[in-house]
This record gives C-alpha cells, sequence and structure tokens, in this order.
C-alpha cells in the first residue's frame, strides 16, 4: 500500500529539473531549477517492500497521488537507492571483477546488469534487476539513471579529521565514513531498534580504529523528540544534526519541518 507522507510546493515550478529516489520502502520526488540550490517541491511515499514484480504498479499509483510527477520538467534525474552497491578504487571497474565481488558479499541475482558511475574518490557500482530497469525506462523515457552514492559522494563536505554522515531512511540509514579525509565506509543497512543503529555505528568505529566519540552529522528523517535521537545523542558524543540555510528552500511551507528532513535531497546536482 502506497502512502503519501510529505507533500510540500512552492509557487514557481515553472522548468524545474525533476528528480526521483527509489528504495526498499520509499519514493521521494523533488525539484530545483537548473543552475540554483534551491529545493522548490518535495513529495515522499511509504510502502512496505519493492519487488520487480509490483514496481509498475507503484510507480502507477504514485503518479496518481503525486504533483511533481504529472507535471511537465525540463528533465528528470532518476536515482537506485538499493544496498546492491559497491564502492571500489577507480580503476577497479571491470564487469567481470565487479560480477565476482557481488556474488560474493551480495549472493547471486538473475537477470540483473551491473552499473558503473565515477564518484570523486571512487567508482560507484549498483546490481539491478533487468526488469525493474526497464519498467523505469518506460515510465520516464528521458531520465538519467544513477546511484544516490554518486551524488552524495560529490556533496558531503570533508574534513581533515575524522567524519561520519548518517542518513535516515523509513527503517534503513546510510553510514558514511572519512577517515584523514579519504573515504573508508560507506553502506546502507536496515535496523529495526534504535540500538540497532548505535552497536552498527559503534562497530564500524571499531573496524577502523576511530574513537567513538568523532564528529558525526546526521540528517534525514529522524526527530529530536524520537528515541533513536535520544540513543545516539546519549552516547556518541560528537553526534549533531546537520544545519542547512534557510534560504535553500523556496517556500514557507518547507519551515513546518526540521531542515535535516531534507538531508541529502538538497545537495543533490543536476
Amino acid at each position: 500500500m502506497l502512502q503519501k507522507t510529505y507533500s510540500i510546493y512552492s509557487d514557481d515550478l515553472n522548468d524545474v529539473q525533476l528528480f526521483i529516489e527509489t528504495g526498499k520502502r520509499h519514493i521521494a520526488c523533488w525539484c530545483k531549477k537548473n543552475g540554483d540550490n534551491v529545493l522548490r517541491a518535495f513529495e515522499f511515499f511509504q510502502y512496505s517492500d519493492l519487488s520487480s514484480s509490483n514496481f509498475e504498479e507503484l510507480i502507477d499509483n504514485a503518479k496518481l497521488r503525486s504533483r511533481l510527477l504529472a507535471m511537465p520538467v525540463a528533465g528528470i534525474s532518476f536515482f537506485w537507492n538499493t544496498d546492491e552497491v559497491l564502492c571500489v578504487p577507480k580503476e577497479k571497474n571491470d564487469i567481470a571483477f565487479l560480477q565476482q565481488n557481488f556474488n560474493l558479499l551480495k549472493g547471486s541475482l538473475p537477470a540483473s546488469t551491473i552499473f558503473t558511475e565515477q564518484a570523486a574518490p571512487c567508482t560507484i557500482a549498483w546490481r539491478l534487476e533487468n526488469d525493474k530497469q526497464d519498467i523505469a525506462k518506460k515510465c520516464f523515457a528521458n531520465a538519467t539513471f544513477t546511484h544516490p552514492f554518486v551524488a552524495l559522494l560529490n556533496s558531503l563536505e570533508r574534513a581533515h579529521e575524522n567524519l561520519i554522515y548518517l542518513f535516515f531512511y523509513p527503517r534503513y540509514f546510510t553510514i558514511c565514513l572519512f577517515k584523514e579525509n579519504k573515504l573508508h565506509y560507506l553502506n546502507t543497512t536496515e535496523y529495526i531498534t534504535p540500538e540497532d543503529v548505535l552497536y552498527f555505528i559503534l562497530n564500524v568505529c571499531k573496524q577502523y580504529e576511530i574513537d567513538k566519540n568523532v564528529a558525526i552529522q546526521c540528517g534525514g528523517f529522524i526527530n529530536n523528540t524520537s528515541k533513536l535521537y535520544e540513543t545516539l545523542y546519549q552516547y556518541l558524543e560528537g553526534f549533531q544534526l546537520l544545519h542547512i540555510d534557510e534560504t535553500r528552500f523556496a517556500g514557507d511551507e518547507f519551515k513546518e519541518y526540521p531542515a535535516h528532513y531534507f538531508m541529502p535531497y538538497i545537495n543533490y546536482a543536476v
């Protein structure tokens, strides 16, 4: 069952670039004008699970409930937010090498294709069922397709000291670790309880020999009155929510929500 969680629109939606992101349990749609970084509209849908068998029906239902998916736009960027993804050195982009690693780390996925794209520090490779890609191409004929890790890595600020980014979605989160200004870890994982998230972060810090009080910048769908926030704030000294300049939002309706909800979407480049 598809449910719209957020629908925020500014007055000026002419000649905008449309962004679409699909994950295991969400579809996000947002838009900006080419050449600026102002978020002009945002829609967010949630559902129970995504498979190739119900993907086309899911997109059709979203179009019935979406203003952004129904209006004319200047261009479309489509992001596959899948955990079937690897970050490898730039020179390691041979498909046979990537296939072996996907099979080793994620298991076999019949009737699928591996896609690659260069991000600032590495190659991002993602694996997708052919049916899903074919359906997306049919539904959004003129779209360009990529993985959100590409946009994420190209937009994140890095520091000379160690730094962790967290971005929350419904029931899963992305964690990105920079150690001495170099990318060391980037992955998306599911969680059930706040303790799951805390233990995962502490384990990453241990494995990569990072102090647990490292600076942690957090965005996405986390409420500062939630048990999740309280748990992370209590046990992680460097934990804080990302700050966003309000001039990055085109309408007052965005101010009804915590600004960090719209990270990392607001930084995705056209």
